[in-house]
């Protein structure tokens, strides 16, 4: 059986849809979901929080009515370390 996070898609939409922005990163919905965004130094991608939540919005991209269009781009978590995030942009409906 594989580890797995769960996160609720619903809530997830909301705070997309919350967004005033087209545009947004992984790391906006990561600290609105979560209440922060800090990035997981030293740690594998297969056992990051933030990259398993990046994988849940690219393979749910059509429920919540975004597309990926930027990969591995430069932002600071909360504590201001370096790391990398994914662009979105919301679908017209």
């Amino acid at each position: 059986m594989k580890d797995q996070i769960n996160i609720n898609l619903d809530r997830v939409k909301s705070i997309i849809d919350s967004f005033d922005s087209t545009y947004f990163n992984t790391t906006e919905v990561i600290r609105s979901y979560g209440g922060g965004f800090f990035s997981n130094k030293e740690t594998p991608a297969s056992y990051s929080f933030n990259a398993q939540f990046g994988k849940i919005l690219k393979s749910n991209e059509d429920q919540l009515g975004i597309v990926e269009i930027k990969n591995n781009q430069p932002v600071l978590d909360d504590n201001g370390h370096g790391t990398s995030a994914s662009v979105w942009a919301k679908r017209s409906h």
